[in-house]
């Protein structure tokens, strides 16, 4: 079997739909059909059943697509080292935008010293998706929370990246801004300025209303004046306007907002971060950052 034919396989496999295998390949939905038709023969055995013009991938083909991610990883990673120091690293990772945007600067500072010429290349998925997809061989890494390590499967390895602390953020503009420097800021202060907040739980993506970024909605009521998911748009409100929304400390650091200090601690739990990998592939060459 070839290593290529099984790269398509993966790609195939992860959408059970040639179109979109091609669209990702750059490739056409007939080419890899022929290159399906051959794997299978090679095989002799079917590895999607086929239901019109759908894929549905069968148990031969859950097999398969088992052994051609541990397959293809090694291939990865011999091709780099038989390049030598030249050769372009690239790590693949997928996590939720908001562990993204939290951390995506840090691990690529950290990643950039340790190994000259590093591509990352980051999916946006929330938790649960992003652990499929290095199920699936789609990426070398998944940045989750703990919420979701009962998922993982016995050939992922995990290790601790850090915790996010969660803090009420301000623009630099912001009138609690200069204030909250200088001497900290009474809770009632803050809840008098309006918030922006998301429905959606930024990891896992489940619906779950106001105070899904883990404000404590019950105890100290806010005036949520926008609701936005989009945590991008989030931070751009914040960092151009009088919103104050409830943000990871590091995210608030990366794009240069301020940390609202405030006498009395909200309660709310910070979330513990992990990368998860497969034995043998990016995961042991990634930094010790916990």
């Amino acid at each position: 079997m070839e290593i290529e034919a099984l790269e398509k396989f993966l790609v195939i496999a992860a959408t059970e739909n040639l179109q979109r295998a091609a669209d990702r390949l750059d490739a056409t939905p007939g080419g890899l059909s022929k290159v399906l038709k051959r794997l299978e023969e090679e095989l002799g055995v079917r590895l999607f059943d086929r239901i019109g013009k759908q894929l549905k991938i069968n148990d031969a083909g859950r097999r398969l697509q088992s052994r051609a991610v541990e397959m293809v990883a090694i291939a990865r990673q011999v091709r780099t080292e038989v390049r030598g120091a030249g050769a372009l690293l690239e790590c693949r990772i997928a996590a939720p935008t908001m562990l993204q945007l939290a951390w995506g600067g840090f691990i690529h500072r950290e990643l950039s010293s340790e190994y000259a010429g590093v591509r990352l290349s980051f999916t946006s998925a929330y938790e649960t998706l992003a652990v499929k997809m290095l199920a699936r061989g789609e990426v070398d890494l998944a940045l989750i929370t703990g919420a979701v390590l009962g998922q993982l499967s016995p050939a992922m390895e995990v290790r601790p990246l850090g915790s996010i602390a969660m803090c009420i953020a301000a623009g630099p503009h912001h009138p609690l801004a200069a204030k909250s420097v200088r001497e900290g800021v009474a809770l009632a202060e803050v809840l008098r300025f309006p918030f922006a907040a998301p429905r959606i739980s930024p990891f896992c993506g489940e619906e779950r209303g106001i105070g899904s970024d883990g404000w404590p909605e019950s105890d100290f009521s806010r005036q949520v004046q926008v609701v936005v998911n989009d945590y991008g748009v989030l931070c751009r409100l914040v960092m151009n306007g009088a919103l104050l929304a409830f943000l990871p400390e590091t995210l608030v650091r990366e794009i240069g907002g301020v940390v609202v200090g405030v006498e009395g601690a909200v309660a709310a739990s910070d979330e513990d971060l992990y990368v998860v990998g497969r034995g043998g592939d990016w995961l042991h060459k990634f930094p010790a950052l916990g």
